[in-house]
């Protein structure tokens, strides 16, 4: 599954003119998109299953990295670490 999920994010980039650069304006528009959860408090993030740190991490991340995806994987990764401690 995963091979084929990098296969078909590579043929999206290929299929257009100039892939970095939409890589680099969608990232820089979800890192806008992130950027308002930080008005959120505390407990509705928590509810959401992120922290502060994890959105000031993704929103310092270079902007040919996904931001969504890192964040996604931070919070699955901190998930899974609750599940086995209890």
């Amino acid at each position: 599954m995963r091979d084929y999920i990098f296969h078909q994010a590579l043929s999206r980039d290929s299929a257009f003119v100039f892939p970095k650069l939409r890589r680099l304006f969608r990232s820089w528009v979800a890192k806008k998109k992130l950027k308002r959860l930080e008005q959120l408090d505390d407990y509705m993030l928590n509810d959401i299953g992120l922290t502060r740190d994890d959105l000031r991490y993704v929103t310092r991340l270079p902007y040919d990295v996904d931001p969504i995806e890192e964040m996604t994987r931070l919070r699955d990764a901190r998930m899974r670490k609750g599940i086995r401690s209890r």
